[in-house]
């Protein structure tokens, strides 16, 4: 059985204005964002835990390449 992941859809303009509410929802109800741009889908907020388990599942490393300061 698998599962399923809630997912919205939104253009990059309008994450722009409202990235917490995005990142909240990701971080806290579990829900990915698909960012639009022109119509096409160009990226999308999940929640942490749910990117490390995928690149886990794909046998991937993963690499920090630069980091900003913690909050």
């Amino acid at each position: 059985m698998t599962a399923t992941r809630n997912e919205r859809r939104t253009k990059i303009a309008k994450a722009r204005n409202v990235l917490g509410e995005v990142i909240s929802r990701s971080r806290y109800a579990g829900e990915a964002t698909v960012l639009v741009n022109r119509g096409k889908e160009a990226a999308v907020i999940v929640p942490f835990d749910f990117y490390v388990r995928a690149c886990e599942a794909l046998g991937e490393k993963r690499a920090l390449l630069e980091t900003e300061d913690d909050d």
